[in-house]
């Protein structure tokens, strides 16, 4: 039998897991409707951004320079607003890459620059000057390797090459190969 002072802790019993209970069903998460998020969509961005690479000495090797930089967190892509690449080697000028655009894959590996592309090495006693104008560019920065399968312009004052197609190695020694339709104009020096 159950006496008056047992009903009573029953009762109180039964009101606080009642009250757990609904305090559980308060605190929990809420399901939220999903939001359906584009697949290719920025995780981050930086305006005016610039990263410097070191060699093993401590030395500058590379500098990426942009008015604006969108990272890709679903394929890891990093697009790049009006990059200047610049490629530093000792006792060297640097090579000076300029582009439209940039998008920059395979782990930073691969760096697609597209639309007019300028690339320039300043002169230095004993070599010429050069600059390229071309478009689309391919550049493997690990490699100091850069192509093109659109026409290009090779400029080293007073001579000019043309030319469809354009593989360039630009670590020392430098070496550049217009692959097709090749035309050029020469002073005779």
């Amino acid at each position: 039998m159950l006496t008056e002072k047992n009903r009573i802790i029953y009762v109180v019993a039964g009101i606080l897991a009642i009250l757990s209970w609904w305090l559980v069903q308060l605190s929990s998460p809420k399901e939220v409707a999903g939001i359906a998020i584009a697949e290719h969509t920025a995780d981050y961005l930086s305006t005016g951004y610039l990263k410097r690479e070191l060699d093993i000495h401590g030395m500058l090797k590379s500098e990426v320079k942009a008015e604006k930089m969108l990272h890709y967190a679903d394929d890891g892509s990093v697009e790049l607003l009006h990059p200047v690449l610049s490629f530093f080697r000792p006792k060297s000028k640097p090579w000076i890459i300029k582009s439209e655009k940039g998008l920059l894959t395979n782990q930073g590996k691969e760096l697609q620059l597209n639309g007019f592309v300028y690339a320039s090495k300043a002169a230095m006693p004993g070599s010429r000057g050069v600059s390229i104008s071309t478009s689309d560019l391919r550049v493997f920065p690990e490699t100091s390797y850069a192509e093109t399968d659109k026409w290009a312009e090779l400029k080293s004052p007073p001579d000019i090459t043309t030319g469809i197609g354009m593989q360039l190695k630009f670590s020392d020694p430098i070496h550049i190969t217009l692959l097709n339709k090749v035309q050029g104009k020469y002073e005779i020096h």
